[in-house]
């Protein structure tokens, strides 16, 4: 499984930032400031994908 598939999946689960970061931790061997900047990473690449949504409904309508 994925680092992202892994995130995506237990945010999914309604998980806590704590609990998916202790799992990316335990899952990929990673310190906590990694594990931290995967999840923000995740979070960027959300962010990216709601825009590009939200201003092609805009450009749609």
């Amino acid at each position: 499984m994925d680092i992202f598939d892994l995130i995506r999946d237990k945010f999914s689960q309604d998980c806590t930032i704590e609990t998916v970061l202790h799992l990316l931790m335990a899952h990929f061997n990673l310190p906590e400031e990694e594990a931290q900047a995967k999840i923000d990473e995740y979070f960027e690449i959300v962010d990216m994908i709601d825009e590009d949504r939200k201003k092609a409904e805009r450009d749609g309508k």
